[in-house]
């Protein structure tokens, strides 16, 4: 049966499809230009900060310069969790931003903490698809008790992920997040797309070198703490995420 609590939705028109393909395309190519003017000012640890704070910022922005004002609010709020059960795609500037984040916000135990729940979770999920990763139903281990402990720095797969439904939500967590399960706030979706897919044509463009493909968040924070120095080390071409690539996978 249809979810009558869902709201209606009429089917695109070519111009609307079209003129949506447009600003896609329009901020892909502005955050790819972004990331490049910035790392040929500073091909640095410090740069790659720069790089993914002001593709978050640019994201956001954007969002809410394209939102229809008559959209509904996102049924989304603090202590909602359903979504945290997923594999979550990143670039590799996303996961040295929230290594970073961990090292200055949290005490030296509570780094600790994370450290163990992250190596303990890569040791189920290291290598899954997306689809069998969601059958699991085990939280993500920034997730610590309700609340995610990186909200301000989440990877941006984390800052589109906004829903309508709690319910919907909800199932999702217990059977799968299946393709249109869960409608998304259209400007958000992209806006965000658009940034991650610009953010990664600037990086392969700006660091020939480097591995750029997409991560799995869980694999490649552990990663992250394995490696000395693995922003400079990533930045001059290491291979520091060997295993820790992003395995999509159908629902």
């Amino acid at each position: 049966m249809p979810n009558e609590n869902r709201p209606l939705i009429a089917p695109m028109t070519n111009e609307q499809r079209k003129k949506e393909e447009a600003i896609l395309g329009q901020l892909r190519t502005a955050e790819s230009a972004a990331v490049s003017d910035i790392l040929k000012k500073a091909l640095t640890p410090d740069g790659l900060q720069a790089v993914i704070e002001n593709a978050s910022g640019f994201a956001e922005a954007m969002t809410k310069k394209f939102r229809h004002p008559d959209t509904p609010p996102v049924a989304c709020k603090e202590g909602c969790h359903w979504c945290c059960y997923q594999s979550v795609p990143v670039t590799a500037p996303e996961v040295f931003r929230i290594n970073r984040f961990l090292a200055t916000k949290q005490t030296e135990d509570g780094q600790a903490d994370v450290a163990d729940r992250l190596h303990k979770l890569d040791k189920q999920t290291r290598g899954l698809t997306s689809k069998t990763r969601a059958k699991m139903r085990v939280p993500c281990a920034f997730l610590k008790d309700g609340r995610c402990i990186i909200y301000s720095v989440r990877p941006l797969a984390c800052a589109e992920f906004m829903s309508f439904n709690v319910q919907d939500c909800k199932r999702g967590q217990r059977v799968g997040f299946k393709p249109d399960s869960v409608i998304h706030e259209k400007a958000r979706m992209i806006a965000y797309r658009a940034v991650q897919q610009g953010l990664a044509d600037g990086l392969r463009r700006a660091l020939p070198k480097a591995d750029t493909s997409s991560l799995e968040l869980t694999a490649a924070a552990v990663c992250v703490l394995n490696s000395p120095n693995a922003e400079a080390v990533w930045i001059a071409g290491g291979k520091i995420f060997t295993g820790a690539h992003f395995a999509t996978g159908r629902m």
